[in-house]
């Protein structure tokens, strides 16, 4: 008999396994463990800030997150962390990403959502980043001062639609 965490857990992997399929190269699952999956490692490819030289940021576009969908999933928040250096205000210096801020982990909030969220975060969206309760208080300061620089990147994780010319032969007297 199949659970629900079970179901939700299929359902997460199924969705986030066609995201990446359809991501363009720009999202891949290096790990998963479970099956149905529950924790998984993935690398995001896109600008984000590895650490300050002085007040420049220095910038890298490899990131690897592992996610932890634990035994109460989804009634309980799941659990990310990086595994690569990152520079924000919203990650402690452990690399445990924050996200009770400002929006915040829902149940209803799929693994694919929460992927593409954390893609937010290393890009510095100002929809997500969130300064009033920081996990870094150096990192907030600096984006406070520097909010005109956000978002470092714009990748928006979605694959690029190629639409194939095919010649149409209509008539008018096919009307």
């Amino acid at each position: 008999m199949t659970t629900v965490r079970e179901k939700r857990l299929q359902n997460d992997f199924q969705a986030l396994s066609e995201l990446v399929e359809n991501s363009g190269g720009t999202l891949a699952i290096i790990s998963r463990s479970g099956n149905p999956p529950y924790q998984y490692v993935i690398e995001y490819r896109c600008l984000g800030i590895e650490r300050l030289q002085g007040d420049e940021p220095v910038f890298r576009n490899t990131h690897r997150v592992e996610i932890s969908l634990g035994n109460n999933y989804p009634t309980q928040m799941p659990s990310a962390k990086f595994l690569t250096p990152i520079f924000h205000p919203n990650v402690w210096p452990n690399l445990n990403i924050c996200l009770d801020g400002k929006s915040a982990w829902t149940m209803a909030e799929t693994l694919r959502e929460l992927v593409l969220r954390i893609s937010k975060f290393i890009q510095y969206d100002k929809d997500i980043t969130y300064l009033p309760s920081p996990a870094n208080g150096e990192a907030k300061s600096w984006a406070a001062k520097n909010m005109h620089r956000f978002p470092v990147d714009t990748q928006t994780f979605k694959s690029q639609i190629e639409w194939e010319e095919k010649p149409v032969n209509i008539s008018f007297q096919d009307f």
